[in-house]
């Protein structure tokens, strides 16, 4: 299980406000994943190889994530922070300007030859965002009602775009329960 650190929109701000200053109260989960129960107990760190995009003498790697533990529920979790995807490679940042550059009506093809990602990544996300349309539009509506007017995904992921980061909608939508692929 995981929890998302609202509010870290970049590596860089990650690195040095969550890393350095681990007992501020805004970089810890407040309450477990899993069952709900407030402050669960810090349990360490791991390292993740988030950075793909600079070289590796500039690269900010490794990051560290924070993981605790529930004695109510006896369960380890980790807490990412908003700018990075659960279960991906690829920064939500990236992932963004694919989305836009597709909607833009750029082939798969173009777009692999403007980022770094493969093909197949491109396409798989592409996928996910299209079939999971709908919940991600029903959680964001109750949030920003002027998206309710969109009409098709297209429109729906530039309006949402405009008003926030993919990190942050996605972070809200994860917060719903609605499961980020």
């Amino acid at each position: 299980m995981f929890g998302i650190l609202a509010g870290f929109y970049s590596l860089i701000q990650y690195k040095n406000e969550g890393e350095n200053n681990q007992n501020n109260q805004n970089n810890r989960l407040e309450q477990c994943p899993c069952c709900g129960k407030a402050n669960p107990w810090r349990h360490g760190t791991y390292p993740r190889g988030s950075d793909r995009i600079n070289k590796s003498s500039e690269s900010l790697n490794p990051i560290l994530i924070q993981r605790y533990y529930c004695p109510a529920c006896r369960k380890t979790s980790s807490a990412l922070p908003e700018c990075i995807p659960p279960r991906r490679w690829y920064l939500w940042d990236m992932q963004s300007i694919a989305l836009l550059l597709y909607l833009a009506g750029n082939t798969i093809s173009a777009i692999e030859s403007e980022i770094i990602p493969s093909r197949q990544t491109i396409s798989r996300w592409i996928k996910r965002f299209q079939e999971q349309y709908r919940l991600y539009k029903d959680v964001l509506c109750g949030h920003f009602i002027e998206l309710a007017q969109t009409n098709s995904m297209a429109a729906f992921w530039q309006n949402t775009l405009k008003i926030i980061n993919l990190g942050e909608a996605l972070r809200l939508c994860h917060v719903a329960g609605v499961v980020i692929p």
